[in-house]
């Protein structure tokens, strides 16, 4: 008589709670609609209290770019820990500063070809300013976890951003728990204002904020 080959409990357990534990993960996708801008890009969109997962900044590269007179990108969100370079490829010396309470730092004059680097080490907003051309300006978001997006040319943004993070070396960045998280905007023009979401079970939420022009709120209280 040929035997049934029984499988394992362990085994059966782990098959029967692995579709329940993917399906308690999700995503929250948006649009962001300004009145008092030209374009609804670069504003900031972030869950004010998120789980902190265990994320491996060995990899992560940022830069914050130096070209006609200009830092690029304007906003540049980045988690806690990351290291930040800051290379000069204009044609004229620069002077990288900031005298924020969240990283003030002055990397001094450098030459065009030359690069430095600044770790940041605290949640917070970092005003970048050159010393020589009074016409740069730029902000560094260091935010506490990595539920966090950039919106596009057409305001959207999707919650957690893998590609952005994947793309400085970031990965293996979970989905978020289903539960009630508040999704908050910071940028230097807008209002700041917060909504509440509920990721579900199952599948992905939509959200839509409704912004204007006006004094923002601190990124963290």
């Amino acid at each position: 008589m040929k035997r049934t080959r029984m499988i394992p409990w362990t085994s059966l357990l782990l098959i029967l709670l692995w579709p329940v534990a993917h399906a308690l993960a999700g995503t929250i996708s948006g649009t962001v609609k300004v009145n008092g801008l030209r374009s609804p890009e670069n504003i900031l969109v972030y869950l004010d209290k998120a789980p902190q997962p265990a994320i491996d900044l060995s990899g992560a590269r940022f830069a914050m770019d130096q070209q006609n007179l200009t830092f690029i990108p304007q906003v540049l969100p980045v988690p806690v820990g990351a290291t930040i370079s800051f290379p000069n490829n204009d044609k004229v010396a620069h002077n990288v500063f900031s005298l924020s309470r969240t990283k003030a730092f002055n990397l001094g004059s450098y030459e065009p070809g030359k690069s430095k680097s600044v770790v940041f080490d605290k949640p917070g907003i970092v005003e970048l300013r050159c010393d020589v051309h009074a016409e740069m300006l730029a902000y560094i978001m260091v935010m506490k976890n990595p539920y966090f997006a950039v919106t596009d040319e057409q305001g959207r943004f999707t919650i957690p951003d893998t590609r952005y993070l994947e793309s400085h070396g970031i990965t293996g960045i979970p989905e978020l728990p289903a539960g009630r998280y508040t999704i908050k905007n910071r940028h230097a023009k807008l209002k700041t204002d917060s909504q509440t979401v509920e990721v579900p079970a199952t599948g992905p939420v939509s959200v839509q904020l409704n912004l204007s022009r006006g004094t923002p709120g601190v990124l963290y209280k």
